[in-house]
C-alpha cells in the first residue's frame, strides 16, 4: 500500500491542497509559516516505513474518512494491493468518486499534526543552550561518582544546569575529550586553553510531558520507540557533545547519524542532509557522507556505552530528512530567523509559546492569518505499551533496541 500513497500524494501536488499550519492550543490552524501537504506526507510514509512506523497506516484510515466511497475503494486495495500498478492508484482510489467533491480536511488534519508536534518540536528545541557553568558547579559534577550523575540525570522535574551539566560530564566519561566531527579538543573545566563543548540531544528534552509529540512520535517511529524516549530522554544514550559550529549545523538538521548494527555491534555514520553533498562539512567537521564517527572513547564506555541509542540516531536522521525533502525545515528556519526580531530568547519558549510570539510580530506589522478550525488527531495515546528489556552496562538489551535505518 505505500507505493499506492505515494503515487497519489504526487498526484495531489496538482489538486491545490491548502498548506499544512501549525496548530494552536486552541486546536485551530493558523499563521504565516507552512509546509506543502503532500510533500510533507509523502516524505513522512518513506522514512516512517524505514523505521516500523504506521504513518502509511494512519495516511490511509484519515483518507478513508474522506468519503465512505474510499473506504470501499481502500479496502479493494489491500485485499490485492499488487493488482493495481502505481501508474492506476489515484484511478482505482477514486473509482465511483468525484474527486472534486471529496472533503479531504481529516489528511490535512494529519499533516498539521505531524508539522507542529515533529517538525516545529525537533527544530526550536525550548530551554538554554548549554554553558560551561560555574567553576564550582562543573568541578563539582566531574568530581561526582558516574552513578550519582546517573540519578541526577533522570530525575523528574525541569531541565535545569544540574541535570544539563551531569549529562555533559557522562558524555565526557564514555565519548571522551574529542569532538567526534570536529576533531577538536575540549575542555572539560572553565579557563582551559582549549574549547567549551555544546551538549547535543538526539530528541529535543522538551518533548517531555507532551503526549501531542508523543503520539506522533509513536506512529512515524513506533511504540517501543516512543518507550524509549519516555526512558531514555534524559540519559547519555540521548546524547553527546560537539564543538560549537557542528553544533549549530546539527541544530539546523544539516547532518545526522545513522547507527548500523551487525551481529549487535553499532556503527555510527556521518549523514549530510541532503544526503548527495560529498565534500566535508559543514563549518568545522572534518567527515564526508559516509565516514565512521567514533564514539565511546572515553574512561568509562565500558559502564556508560559505546555511543548515543541507535534507535533515537535513525529517528532524528529520518526526521531530518522528511523536513529537509519536504522544504518544512526552510520554512521553520525563517520561522527561527524572525523569531530574532522579538524581545524574546526563543531558545527559552515551548514550541507554542515562540510561536504565539511570532503570530503576534506579524499582526503588529500587517500581516494576515488564515483561521481554518481543525481538531488535533493525535491526542490520545491509548494505544498499547511495548515496553521494552533492559540488561548489559548501556541500560538496555543492545541486541533487540539497535536497528539500521
Amino acid at each position: 500500500m505505500d507505493k499506492h500513497a505515494l503515487a497519489v500524494l504526487e498526484e495531489a501536488q496538482s489538486w491545490e491542497w491548502p498548506l499544512a499550519k501549525r496548530i494552536q492550543k486552541d486546536d485551530n490552524m493558523r499563521g504565516k509559516y507552512e509546509a506543502d501537504t503532500p510533500k510533507l506526507l509523502y516524505h513522512l510514509i518513506i522514512k516512517s516505513q524505514e523505521l516500523d512506523g504506521s504513518v502509511l497506516d494512519q495516511f490511509w484510515d484519515q483518507v478513508g474518512t474522506c468519503h465512505p466511497k474510499l473506504a470501499e475503494n481502500i479496502d479493494h486495495l489491500r485485499n490485492d494491493p499488487h493488482i493495481v500498478a502505481p501508474s492506476q492508484s489515484s484511478a482505482a482510489l477514486f473509482e465511483g468518486v468525484d474527486r472534486t467533491e471529496v472533503d479531504f480536511t481529516p489528511v490535512f488534519k494529519m499533516a498539521s499534526e505531524y508539522f507542529t508536534h515533529l517538525a516545529i518540536a525537533f527544530m526550536n528545541p525550548d530551554g538554554p543552550k548549554s554553558e560551561s557553568g560555574t567553576p564550582h558547579s562543573v568541578s563539582t559534577i566531574v568530581s561526582s561518582e558516574t552513578d550519582e550523575l546517573l540519578r541526577v540525570a533522570k530525575e523528574e522535574g525541569k531541565f535545569g544546569t544540574r541535570k544539563q551539566a551531569s549529562l555533559k560530564d557522562l558524555a565526557f566519561r564514555r565519548d571522551g575529550d574529542i569532538c567526534p566531527i570536529s576533531g577538536m579538543r575540549f575542555d572539560r573545566l572553565p579557563g582551559g586553553e582549549h574549547i567549551d563543548p555544546i551538549l547535543a540531544h538526539l530528541i529535543p528534552h522538551s518533548v517531555h510531558g507532551k503526549p501531542d509529540t508523543m503520539k506522533c512520535i509513536a506512529m512515524f517511529a513506533g511504540e517501543q520507540v516512543r518507550d524509549l524516549v519516555q526512558q531514555h530522554l534524559n540519559g547519555p544514550g540521548n546524547v553527546f557533545n560537539l564543538e560549537s559550529n557542528v553544533h549549530t549545523a546539527f541544530d539546523n538538521l544539516k547532518w545526522g547519524i545513522e547507527a548500523q548494527v551487525d551481529n549487535g555491534k553499532v556503527k555510527y555514520i556521518y549523514r549530510r542532509v541532503p544526503s548527495a553533498v560529498s565534500h566535508p562539512g559543514p563549518g568545522t567537521s572534518k567527515l564526508r557522507d559516509g565516514d565512521e564517527i567514533v564514539f565511546g572513547k572515553g574512561k568509562e564506555a565500558a559502564k556508560l556505552g559505546s555511543g548515543p541509542l541507535p534507535f533515537f540516531c535513525n529517528m532524528h536522521l529520518a526526521i531530518s530528512r522528511v523536513l529537509k525533502m519536504s522544504g518544512a525545515a526552510q520554512t521553520i528556519a525563517q520561522l527561527k530567523e524572525d523569531a530574532d526580531d522579538s524581545d524574546f530568547a526563543h531558545v527559552f519558549l515551548s514550541s507554542s509559546d515562540f510561536c504565539d510570539i511570532l503570530d503576534a510580530q506579524l499582526l503588529l506589522a500587517g500581516g494576515k492569518q488564515d483561521d481554518i478550525g481543525l481538531p488535533a488527531t493525535c491526542r490520545r495515546d491509548d494505544s498499547p505499551r511495548l515496553p521494552p528489556s533492559f540488561q548489559g552496562s548501556w541500560g538496555y538489551d543492545q541486541e533487540s533496541l539497535c536497528r539500521s535505518e
